[in-house]
C-alpha cells in the first residue's frame, strides 16, 4: 500500500511540476532540429528550437538548474558529448533549420546596433592603420588581419542569410508540388 501511494505521489508530482527535456525533430538523414520542451499537466510544449544539439543542451542545462528534468527524449550520453567544447557541432540540415538560421542572420544584419558596431570597428581599424609608422610592419599586419576577420564575419552572416532564403524557396516548392499531387489525386 505504501509503495502504491509513493508511486501515485510521484506520478502526481511529475504531472504537476514542469519538467524540461530535449526532443529531436526530424530524422538524421533529412536533418533535424532540437527542441527544448516543457512537460506539465500531461502536455508537452516546445519552448524553443535550436539547430545544434550543443546549443539546445546548454539551454537545457540552464533550465535544469531551475526545475526538475523529464525523461530525456535525446540520449543523456549524446547530450553530454554535445556539451564537450571539443565536440563537433551536430547540426540540423533540414530546410526548416536552414530557414531558421537564415532568419537569425537577417536579424543580426538588419540590426542597427550591429551595423553601427561593424562600421565603427572598421573605421577604427582604418584610422589605426593610417596612424601606424611605415616601419611598424607587425602592427600593420595585425590591423589588416583584424579587418579581414571582420569582413569574414559579415561574409558568414550573409552566406547564412542566402542559404536561408534558398531553403525557404525549397520549402515553398515542396508545398507547391504537394498541392499539385493532392489536386491530381483528387
Amino acid at each position: 500500500m505504501k509503495d502504491r501511494l509513493l508511486t501515485l505521489a510521484r506520478a502526481a508530482r511529475a504531472w504537476l511540476l514542469p519538467a524540461w527535456s530535449i526532443r529531436e525533430e526530424g530524422s538524421a538523414a533529412a536533418g533535424s532540429a532540437f527542441a527544448v520542451c516543457r512537460t506539465q499537466f500531461g502536455r508537452m510544449q516546445v519552448l524553443e528550437r535550436w539547430a545544434t544539439l550543443h546549443t539546445a543542451a546548454l539551454q537545457l542545462q540552464a533550465l535544469r538548474g531551475q526545475v526538475p528534468a523529464a525523461a530525456p527524449a535525446v540520449d543523456a550520453a549524446r547530450i553530454a558529448r554535445a556539451l564537450d567544447p571539443r565536440a563537433p557541432e551536430e547540426s540540423a540540415r533540414s530546410p526548416e533549420a536552414r530557414v531558421y538560421r537564415g532568419d537569425r542572420a537577417r536579424e543580426v544584419l538588419q540590426n542597427e546596433s550591429f551595423a553601427w558596431a561593424f562600421e565603427t570597428t572598421k573605421s577604427e581599424i582604418y584610422e589605426s592603420w593610417q596612424q601606424t609608422l611605415a616601419a611598424n610592419a607587425a602592427e600593420r599586419e595585425r590591423l589588416w588581419l583584424a579587418l579581414q576577420m571582420l569582413d569574414r564575419v559579415q561574409g558568414h552572416l550573409m552566406q547564412r542569410l542566402e542559404t536561408g532564403k534558398l531553403a525557404a524557396l525549397e520549402l515553398r516548392h515542396r508545398e507547391k508540388v504537394a498541392q499539385q499531387q493532392k489536386a491530381w489525386l483528387d
